[in-house]
């Protein structure tokens, strides 16, 4: 999720609330670099590898925090619901211990899928470089993740305490035009804010049914329907569509029942008893279709994730040609990164390069706790060639639910991504690294690059 805000009024805001312009601007000499090195990388070979000669020189994992307790704009200061929404152990958007073992065990699964990088791990020399955007959720997830990942070693997550990370925020750039932002959302809908009322008609229903259908001494009746009415400081009016869509409510409500259920309540405490496996998978089609509009829409995506799209990029080049880029996350020696952010990162992402990806238990493009994207850099012994492998990885539900070790038959879902514009056949979709750098490049505007990474210097050390 956004870390401060409601995404309900994403686009209200045009989904780009301007940040305080950090960091150094990317100089011409970099992107004089940059072509340098791709033209001097060898052309893409169409023989496949065989396993053995295959080698992952590096991983780039970018990921959702875990598992947290709602924010304000998935309970609506429980304007909307007729039940007391359930009690947290811990502050509102603050992740939960649940979350952090679950993170664990999904450190300790890339440890086992990356062992040939992480093998020889040192902890003075470790090769893992951990970057966190600035809220206390994401930071923890880092550390959780590395609890598993590295448990030996003190790692730093790197983050910024007095400023906005622009690598995981959309661009404070005075180049961002906030009106083409709507437009291009809007316009996919053929201008008609209506079309979200009128196309999830059906889960809308199911959500007022799950919100108000109640008795018993803890229901209250009086609760309007969130559908047609709007509560604003405990003042109730029309609700009107083109505004405050009910689509947008109804997407932040199916989130608050997913943190429910992957933190591990009771069933008869996720949607207070009236949400199973099948309605939640219902609901959570209607948020992340709304949220295909609201963060995928090819502009808006652009001023987002730009800047994030870039320093990948420029990592993998730099990995694959053995020489610095300007741009590139960590220091030379780390072959391992971890860029712990928000769902909307996941997204902006997808919808920047156009990445789509399926989870066997979920819809379309979820981006539950946990997940993320992940870019492994391949190098071919037998045909000396660098490729990149894009992947989406996941846990289960259930096994977030409950805690289950990610080990033998028991497997996160992993899913290759096809990258439109550079990917080779099935089943690894490879990208040569000039042809991956090609779509980054033509995707990203570099008005909206505005971020180096953060300090990298040595934070590492025997626990």
């Amino acid at each position: 999720m956004l870390p401060t805000r409601s995404r309900s009024s994403l686009l209200q805001t045009c989904c780009l609330t301007p940040y305080a312009l950090h960091g150094a601007k990317i100089r011409a000499n970099s992107f004089i670099l940059l072509t340098f090195l791709l033209l001097s990388l060898p052309a893409r070979s169409q023989k496949s590898a065989t396993p053995d000669d295959d080698q992952i020189q590096a991983v780039i994992v970018l990921a959702r925090h875990g598992v947290r307790a709602p924010i304000e704009s998935e309970t609506r200061s429980g304007a909307y619901n007729a039940q007391p929404w359930p009690s947290w152990p811990v502050a509102s958007g603050v992740l939960t211990p649940h979350g952090a073992q679950a993170l664990k065990a999904l450190g300790e699964f890339y440890r086992l899928r990356y062992t040939s990088l992480l093998q020889n791990l040192s902890c003075d020399h470790s090769g893992i470089y951990v970057e966190a955007n600035t809220t206390q959720r994401t930071v923890a997830s880092g550390n959780a993740m590395l609890s598993g990942l590295a448990p030996e070693c003190r790692i730093k997550v790197h983050s910024r305490t007095n400023s906005p990370n622009p690598l995981f925020g959309p661009s404070s750039r005075s180049s961002v035009d906030s009106q083409r932002v709507i437009d291009a959302t809007m316009g996919r809908m053929g201008n008609q804010p209506n079309w979200f009322t009128n196309a999830f008609a059906r889960p809308l229903g199911k959500m007022h049914h799950v919100l108000a259908d109640c008795s018993g001494e803890d229901c209250d009746p009086s609760k309007p329907d969130f559908r047609t009415v709007m509560v604003s400081h405990g003042i109730s009016s029309p609700r009107d569509a083109g505004t405050d869509n009910p689509v947008a409510l109804g997407a932040d409500f199916a989130e608050n029942f997913l943190l429910e259920y992957t933190e591990g309540l009771p069933m008869e405490q996720v949607g207070w008893g009236r949400v199973d496996r099948q309605v939640l998978d219902d609901l959570m089609e209607m948020n992340t279709r709304y949220h295909d509009f609201m963060l995928r829409t090819p502009y808006g995506a652009q001023t987002a994730a730009s800047d994030l799209a870039a320093h990948i990029r420029d990592s993998i080049v730099s990995i694959a040609s053995g020489v610095a880029v300007a741009g590139q996350l960590g220091t030379p020696q780390d072959h391992f990164f971890l860029l712990d952010g928000h769902d909307s990162n996941l997204s902006w992402l997808g919808g920047l390069l156009h990445l789509d990806w399926l989870l066997p238990d979920q819809t379309l493009n979820a981006t539950p706790p946990g997940s993320a994207l992940v870019f492994e850099v391949h190098y071919s012994g037998l045909t000396h060639m660098h490729t990149v492998q894009v992947l989406f990885i996941s846990q289960t539900l259930d096994q977030i639910r409950f805690l289950r070790p990610l080990r033998d038959a028991e497997q996160p879902s992993v899913g290759p991504v096809f990258v439109p514009g550079c990917s080779g056949p099935a089943p690894a979709y490879a990208c040569s690294i000039d042809g991956f750098a090609s779509v980054v490049t033509a995707a990203i505007d570099p008005r909206f690059i505005e971020s180096g990474s953060v300090d990298t210097s040595a934070g590492k050390g025997p626990k």
